[in-house]
């Protein structure tokens, strides 16, 4: 009984207006979590209609057996109306240029010479018709593993295209070698009606040769030796789809070392002030709100710094991580470090123990809305809204372009909205603790304690 009285007393000690909040916010943490993490990447396959790609079609058209084959707008038609992506018709500089921004996940470029090469899969030097995928690793690694559903719908379309193309060249000599049937027998109706008139037979004899011979001419030359193995090749694989990529990522572990990175140093800000005072006492009943907060804020985030030191280190001896821009990611981590410390120091400071919470809830957000793993795009609106707003947003986009290369613009919004969201922190939490120079028994009550 004395333990369930010990008990009791442990929940009595949540007495104030929020404090009476934490055991029940305690017990939803794992619903928070799991929900919030299962919403947010539920289906992220089935909402890729909503991830922008390009298509540029610099195809010329030929002409096949008197008919116009338009392979490179019948390739267009085709995906857009599959509506696996959200597909956008571009100019090959435009699309470029999107690429690397990020306004495009991947491009897809079919050539100039697309249709001539379907219209050659019967000649006697077939060439294989191809288009080109270029992805950027900078805008995110796995939709690249989502590019490979493109790539298997480009190839379908290729190939339904290619066979199109054969038929068309197939039936185009069949109805010539119809037609010529259809002469020749009425030739030889005529001349067989014509046998008992040898005046008459010369004539009818040339003009069955001749239409013999046009007959003949209709129908296509078989390709010998090493013409006839290289149709056989094309004709079973008609298409190919090449690629390439402006920043790849290479690995796995390179294209998540982002979301990772940023989660560990979210984590330590939450984790160094259940440890280190986010103030000192002392100097607030002093009236130096400024010192306190730095002299609050400074063990901590430099205590950050290192362990993000640390972490890299790891990573590029142990895992060979080999960044693009190693200094500039040593920078932008050390920012981060320095950023999210000053957040964790304002909740702890402006909440207490309620504001650990509040920091485990808003890790759970960002890693919902950050894009670390899949793009934004395929996530329930909830999450593309929190987006734009969540610090470690900033940090997963400028740390890859350290890794894997891209944008210096990116990289720069990235600098300047951590440090702006660090600065605010700390200008926040002095503003808070400039108003606790006067004692309230709400400060003399002890701070809970995890």
């Amino acid at each position: 009984m004395r333990v369930l009285r010990l008990a009791q007393l442990e929940f009595r000690r949540f007495r104030g207006p929020l404090s009476r909040l934490v055991p029940w916010v305690l017990a939803l943490v794992p619903l928070l979590y799991g929900s919030l993490y299962l919403w947010s990447n539920w289906d992220p396959y089935g909402l890729l209609h909503r991830v922008p790609v390009a298509i540029v079609n610099e195809d010329k058209p030929v002409e096949v057996q008197g008919r116009t084959v338009d392979g490179g707008a019948r390739l267009v038609r085709a995906v857009r109306e599959s509506g696996n992506f959200d597909w956008h018709t571009s100019d090959a500089a435009t699309a470029h240029d999107k690429l690397r921004t990020g306004d495009y996940f991947f491009t897809v470029t079919v050539p100039r010479g697309f249709s001539a090469d379907l219209a050659s899969s019967l000649s006697r030097k077939p060439r294989r018709a191809t288009v080109h995928l270029e992805l950027n690793d900078a805008n995110g690694f796995i939709i690249g593993k989502a590019a490979d559903q493109a790539r298997l719908e480009l190839q379908n379309q290729l190939a339904a295209a290619a066979q199109e193309v054969e038929l068309r060249q197939v039936f185009g000599q069949g109805k010539e070698l119809k037609d010529g049937l259809d002469k020749s027998a009425d030739s030889a109706k005529e001349l067989a009606g014509q046998s008992g008139n040898p005046a008459a037979t010369g004539p009818g004899l040339q003009k069955l040769s001749l239409q013999l011979a046009q007959l003949s001419s209709a129908v296509p030359q078989a390709p010998e030796g090493q013409a006839a193995k290289e149709q056989a090749r094309l004709l079973a694989s008609p298409v190919d789809v090449t690629s390439a990529n402006l920043h790849p990522a290479h690995l796995y572990g390179r294209g998540m070392t982002p979301f990772f990175f940023s989660i560990a140093l979210w984590v330590f800000g939450l984790v160094g002030y259940l440890v280190l005072r986010p103030y000192n006492p002392r100097a607030v009943d002093e009236g130096r709100p400024a010192t306190a907060t730095l002299a609050g804020w400074l063990p901590t985030a430099l205590l950050g710094v290192l362990g993000g030191l640390v972490l890299y280190a790891v990573v590029q001896l142990g895992l060979d991580l080999d960044a693009e821009s190693p200094w500039l990611l040593v920078a932008l981590v050390c920012l981060a470090a320095l950023s999210f410390v000053a957040l964790a120091q304002f909740f702890r400071t402006l909440l207490g123990s309620t504001g650990d919470l509040i920091l485990l809830v808003l890790l759970m957000l960002q890693l919902t809305s950050c894009g670390g793993l899949y793009p934004v795009e395929t996530t329930p609106a909830f999450f593309r809204a929190l987006h734009p707003v969540m610090p470690m947003t900033y940090l997963v986009d400028g740390l890859r372009v350290t890794i894997s290369g891209g944008q210096g613009s990116t990289l720069g919004l990235s600098f300047g909205v951590l440090a702006a969201y660090g600065a605010a922190a700390l200008l926040a939490t002095g503003l808070v603790l400039a108003r606790r120079r006067r004692w309230s028994m709400s400060r003399l009550k002890p701070e809970i304690q995890f």
